[in-house]
Order: C-alpha cells, then sequence, then structure tokens
C-alpha cells in the first residue's frame, strides 16, 4: 500500500550537501554515488532508548490483501504491456527502489527476429521510476540500456537470452549481470549465435559486455544453460557464479550437462574451477548417483551455519538432487544422499500406472505380486511404457524439482530448504512432491535434512480427483503480513487447477492455505518474485501466467500480474546490507541477518539468485517485527573469511536502513 515512510526517531537537525560527519564519509577510491543514488551515506538514525527493550503490542490481523496493481504501476495494456513469465528483481540503478527483468519462454530462432525497434517483445529492463504526479511508482521500459547487447554490435537484435541474475562482480557499488543463453545441443539449426555473458553496469543501470571469459562458453559450444546463482564459495571477497545445465540431448539420453563453477577475479573476469571445487560428475554412474544431472536450477546457501555456502542443483527427470558442503575454503563433498536432500525415501515404484501396466503381461514375476491392476488405459503393448533395468531403479524414482529456495523457516537460525516439484498422480509415491525440509544439522557439520511431509505441515497442494497433477515450478518465501513468521508462495502450473498457492505460516509452525482470502490465487503461477516494490513496508507479489498445456485453456499469453500489498497497521524493517568490497563482496551476498524483538529471533541471509531460469528477489532485507516498534538487535555476519559479525542494538523499526560493514550504526535510506 502506498504510504510515506514513517521518519521517526531521525538524527536531528538538517545536513546540506558537503556537510556529511566524518563517520558518513565514503570510503576512498568507492565512486560517488551520486544526489541521485539514495543508497549513499546520508544522515544515521537515531536509535531506540537503549536501557529498554523495544516495545511490542500483539500484532492481530494485518488486513493483508493484494489487489491488482497491474495497470498502475505501468505493466498492463496500458502501459508496457509485459509479457513473460521468468521474472528477476534488483537495483540496478541503486535508487533504493528494485526494478525488474523478464524474459520470455520462447525458441531461439524466434529471439533471433526480435528487433530492437519493434516486433515480437522476448526481453524487458524495466526501471522502477516516480509516475510524474509523483504519487506512486511506474515501470519504465528501458530494454535499450545494454543489458541484452550482441557481442560484436547488432543494429537488428536482442541478444538471445533466457535468465539472469545480478550481483557486484566487480565491487564498485552496482549490481552486475550474469545473463543466460540456453543453447539446444539437439537443434544445432536454431543457435542463435549468442552465448551466456556477463555484463558489467555503470551504475545506473546502462550495460556493457565484460571481457569475454570462462563464463561465456564457445561457439562450438552448445551449452543448454537453465539456471545461475551468485554467490562467494571461498569468500575472498570476490563473487563467484554458478551455473546450471539441462540435458545433453534431451529425449535421447538421460544425462545432463555438467554444472560448472566460475570463479570471480573481481573484474568481471572468471576462471573455471569445477575441478579444483570438486565439484565434477561423471558421464556415466547413474547408479552411483555420480552421473551429470539434468538441472533445472542451481542454489547456493549456507546450511551447516559456518559462513560458507553450500551448493544445490535441481535437477529433473525423478533423478536424485545434489548438494555439496563447502569444507569452508570453496572445496566441496557430495552430501546429496546422506543430507536427504538427492530426494525422499520413498522408492517403492510399484504403485505406478506404468509398472501396473507392465504387470499385466509379467503376472509370475516377483515384483508384481500383490500390485493391482492399472487405472489408465494401458498402452499396446502394455509393456512399452515401462522399462525393466531403468524405470525401477532408484536414481529413477525421485523428484522433478525445478525450483529449490532456501531460506530459515522455523526461526531457528538456520537455512531450510523448499523444493517446487512436478509430480502426476500416475507416477505413485516414488515420484517427491513439492515439499519443506527442514534443517537438521550441527554447527559447522554435515548437512542432514528431514522432510516431515506436506500433511504435518500444511504445505499440501490440492489433489482434484483421481487423475490429479502437481505442477511445482517457482517458489519464494516472505513475511507477506508482517507477523514475524516466514510465509511461503509456490506456484504451481502447466495442468489443470494448478495457481499460485500462498501459505501463511502460524503461530505453531505449521501453514496455511490464503490464496483465496487473501486474494493471491494467480492462475498457472509460473513465474514468481516477491519484492517490497513500493518501498511501503509490506511486500508485493509479481507473478508470471503459464501458457504450457492445459493453462492456454486460461491464457492466451504470458501475462504478468503485479499484486500489490494491502497491509495496515504493521511494523517492518528493511535492511539494505553493504560489505566493504575487499575482504567481503560488496553486494552483501551470503551475508546472515539475524534480527531479535520481543525475545523472537528471525534470521535472513541475502542470495544471489536461484532455482528456475534465475529467479531473483531483492537484495534488500525485509522483515516484519511482529507488532514491535523495533529490533533489540540486529546482528550481521558478513561473508568474509573470518565470519566477521558486527550488532546493532535498538534500531528503530517502519524505516528503510542501510548497514556497511564497518559502521557502527545504521544510515537512513530515504
Amino acid at each position: 500500500m502506498r504510504t510515506p515512510f514513517v521518519l521517526l526517531l531521525l538524527l536531528a537537525g538538517c545536513l546540506t550537501p558537503g556537510s556529511l560527519p566524518d563517520a558518513a564519509v565514503e570510503d576512498p577510491g568507492v565512486v560517488d554515488a551520486g544526489p541521485h543514488r539514495p543508497l549513499s551515506n546520508t544522515q544515521k538514525a537515531v536509535l531506540l532508548d537503549q536501557g529498554q527493550p523495544a516495545r511490542c503490542d500483539a500484532p492481530g490481523d494485518a488486513g493483508t490483501r493484494f489487489v491488482d496493481s497491474t495497470e498502475a504501476f505501468g505493466l498492463g495494456k496500458l502501459g508496457v504491456d509485459l509479457t513473460g513469465n521468468r521474472l528477476t528483481v534488483a537495483d540496478l540503478d541503486a535508487d533504493g527502489y528494485p526494478d525488474l527483468v523478464v524474459h520470455a519462454v520462447t525458441s531461439n530462432l524466434a529471439q533471433q527476429k526480435q528487433l530492437p525497434d519493434g516486433g515480437r517483445r522476448l526481453v524487458w529492463q524495466l526501471m522502477n521510476r516516480p509516475s510524474t504526479d509523483g504519487t506512486h511508482r511506474v515501470f519504465v521500459d528501458e530494454t535499450a540500456n545494454g543489458l541484452f547487447e550482441v557481442r560484436g554490435g547488432s543494429d537488428t537484435r536482442y541478444r538471445s537470452a533466457q535468465l539472469a541474475v545480478f550481483g557486484d562482480v566487480d565491487n564498485d557499488g552496482d549490481l552486475d549481470a550474469y545473463s543466460g543463453t540456453y543453447v539446444d545441443p539437439t537443434k544445432p539449426m536454431t543457435d542463435p549465435g549468442d552465448r551466456s555473458e556477463v555484463l558489467l553496469n555503470d551504475g545506473t543501470g546502462h550495460f556493457t559486455l565484460a571481457p569475454e571469459t570462462a563464463t561465456t562458453p564457445r561457439r562450438d559450444e552448445l551449452m543448454p544453460t537453465t539456471s545461475a546463482t551468485f554467490t562467494d564459495v571461498d569468500r575472498d571477497g570476490r563473487l563467484d557464479v554458478f551455473v546450471g545445465h539441462w540435458y545433453e540431448a534431451y529425449g535421447q539420453s538421460s544425462l545432463g550437462v555438467q554444472a560448472r563453477l566460475f570463479q570471480g577475479l573481481g573484474t568481471g573476469e572468471f576462471s573455471d574451477v569445477t575441478a579444483y571445487a570438486n565439484l565434477l560428475t561423471d558421464d556415466s554412474g547413474f547408479d552411483a548417483f555420480t552421473n551429470h544431472r539434468p538441472a533445472y536450477g542451481v542454489t547456493a546457501c549456507d546450511l551447516n551455519d559456518d559462513g560458507a555456502p553450500e551448493l544445490m542443483v535441481s535437477a529433473y527427470g525423478r533423478q536424485p538432487n545434489l548438494l555439496y558442503r563447502n569444507d569452508g575454503h570453496g572445496k566441496f563433498v557430495d552430501q546429496s544422499v546422506a543430507s536427504g536432500f538427492a530426494g525422499d525415501e520413498n522408492h517403492d515404484f510399484r504403485d505406478n500406472e506404468n509398472f501396473r501396466c507392465w504387470c499385466t503381461a509379467n503376472t509370475a514375476n516377483p515384483a508384481c505380486a500383490g500390485v493391482t491392476g492399472p487405472a489408465i488405459q494401458c498402452p499396446t503393448p502394455a509393456t512399452s511404457s515401462w522399462g525393466v533395468g531403468f524405470d525401477d531403479q532408484p536414481w529413477r524414482n525421485n523428484g522433478n524439482t525445478f525450483t529449490t529456495w532456501c531460506g530459515d523457516v522455523d526461526g531457528d537460525g538456520k537455512n531450510d530448504l523448499y523444493n517446487a516439484e512436478i509430480h502426476h498422480w500416475w507416477a505413485g509415491g516414488s515420484s517427491d512432491s513439492s515439499e519443506l525440509q527442514h534443517n537438521l544439522s550441527t554447527a559447522n557439520g554435515d548437512v542432514r535434512l528431514g522432510r516431515p511431509g506436506n500433511a504435518t505441515t500444511g504445505l499440501q497442494p490440492p489433489h482434484l480427483g483421481v487423475s490429479w497433477n502437481e505442477g511445482g515450478i517457482v517458489a519464494a518465501g516472505g513475511d507477506l503480513d508482517n507477523d514475524g513468521r516466514l510465509d511461503l508462495v509456490v506456484g504451481f502450473s502447466d495442468y489443470p487447477d494448478q495457481f499460485g498457492m500462498l501459505f501463511a505460516q502460524q503461530p505453531d509452525g505449521t501453514f496455511s492455505d490464503r490464496s483465496r482470502a487473501w486474494n493471491l490465487r494467480h492462475e498457472c503461477m509460473a513465474g514468481l518474485a516477491v519484492a517490497d516494490f513500493d518501498r511501503d513496508g509490506d511486500l508485493d507479489v509479481l507473478a508470471g501466467a503459464s501458457t504450457a498445456r492445459d493453462c492456454a485453456l486460461t491464457w492466451k499469453k504470458n501475462e504478468v500480474h503485479l499484486y500489490e500489498n494491502q497491509a495496515v497497521s504493521t511494523k517492518w524493517m528493511l535492511l539494505h546490507l553493504e560489505g566493504n568490497g575487499t575482504t567481503t563482496n560488496r553486494a552483501a551476498i551470503g551475508a546472515k541477518v539475524t534480527v531479535k524483538a520481543n525475545g523472537k529471533s528471525q534470521t535472513r541471509e541475502v542470495s544471489g539468485g536461484y532455482g528456475h531460469f534465475g529467479l531473483q528477489n531483492d537484495l534488500t532485507v525485509h522483515l516484519g517485527l511482529g507488532g514491535c516498534e523495533g529490533a533489540d538487535e540486529i546482528t550481521v555476519r558478513w561473508p568474509d573469511a573470518q565470519g566477521t559479525t558486527q550488532t546493532f542494538a535498538h534500531v528503530p523499526g517502519n524505516l528503510f536502513l542501510r548497514l556497511k560493514q564497518g559502521e557502527a550504526s545504521p544510515f537512513l535510506v530515504k
């Protein structure tokens, strides 16, 4: 909802340009942020009474409800008429407001035909600006700002690109881009000639191609890139990027393409350290779970609370997911199976309808003992849809994982995981469902995850009729009602009766479906971003629509809708973190923020992107304060090699604050 910031408890007195106190002067050598960039150092916020804890009232009902504000934000037919469903949020010009980068789902042949001055729009860079009358925010089309520049230049088309994630790779104070291009190895005729690229930001949201480096595949490499995440695996203060890829020959082989880790050199250039980091998989080894996985998403976050990020690959094709534990120095140990992340424990395929068909022709086979008749029309011959030695193997009885989201759901200070999965009724119980995984790891130890089950957590998607589907594709977490508990938004799509589900966390830690009650039941939600787009202190939701399969009956094109949060009378906090740019990456990706109020703790980790085709939410940390006027304590563990911590006591709420490494007090962001 659009109300001005409550500018309480600010530093008394006025400061004119050039009169900032010494403590508020930028470090030498840092590019001047300029007057148009309020994330530069400004006035410091006055702290709360340090002798008393923050006053807290019962949070009550926030009146949370979402309204479709697509047109109001300039995204509808009267504005830019936005289409697409791969949605990325990042503040590209450091003005304090999150901007949008959107990709359409389309072939490279269609991408080649896109013209910068017209034709079908497939890529978008949209900047969050004040409206002409200054009453609200609108998105303005600035796609020509270079993010989709073709190497070598082109006046006729934008570069083919399917995803983007953002981080400050050169530590100059603005967010640079990894722009991923999917090229199908089985269809070289569709190769646009473009490749994945790193692009550098000039600070105003204008991008130029970085020097060609290890992240840029060779012209003879057709890389089916599907996902990427910025992270600092060795905590040297320079961002690295972990990249996932799809099948090497979809429909012909179950083998994926090696996921790769690229070490940042701090200049926009990268080196391939996949082998050095012990991340190599094999072009065989399915039974041993050592094969290359077809990845639909990658994720990086700290799971054993040692300050070093683990790496995860979300695998498709019912194949086991990958989880690598960081040794603290950027080398990894495979803990996919031991952690429980590879898949759930159910590998019993006997309720798979295709297996039941196979059993009609193999009644004497011991595996068919007690198996009931199929509930589907079997093919001819009945054995043709089941492969003995293939479909009955453990590596083929896991999930179709599209997205792994990471965050501290239960407030114990450790990141939990949520997997968004596609699961069909006919596949039976051995196919994994979308599910929350609680973190059971001990500090600095091996990663351990528990699966309490959707019946226990309340996160069960609806199963309508016998022939149900779960089309889990995207997921994100955030405190949507500012009650101090993380909620989950999950996008289900592509099949009948699929929509976005908003699961609100209850005081006992279980979840309740509030999709209808809060008016966020977006049908066929295949794109998702959660951010406070108008900076009023509550989280809004951006949803993209699928037109795949049954969803084409609902949507004629991949519409994008912005649902504006109308929460009222809530307490909140927005925190923009900034590393020192030397021992810690400037964007503070990987930083852990712990906020204590009213005897309770909340934890957030700054993410460099995750999941299906580059999901990324605002790097600014949002927290609901559950009725408290502020935080008794904020502790930041910076993502440097020493695990440096910094504590800010008695910090007021309902403010947008900037926490800079080494500065003793927060700064106000206007």
